[in-house]
């Protein structure tokens, strides 16, 4: 099945809240996109602060 890479800058509140719906509802994105999605990169300033989203090791950096 064919893969879409996502990137994002910004880990606030919204990219925060744009981590978590992709990585929750990942097999309904599947289903109806037709392809996967993986989050790949987030870039942010503050990367100590827990934002409540469970990343990948190495997806987070600044």
């Amino acid at each position: 099945m064919k893969m879409v890479k996502v990137g994002m800058i910004g880990f606030g509140t919204i990219g925060a809240g744009v981590a978590k719906i992709l990585t929750q509802n990942s097999e309904i994105i599947k289903k109806r996109l037709g392809a996967g999605v993986e989050l790949v990169k987030v870039a942010d300033l503050d990367i100590t602060t827990d934002r409540g989203v469970k990343l990948a090791d190495g997806v987070l950096t600044t």
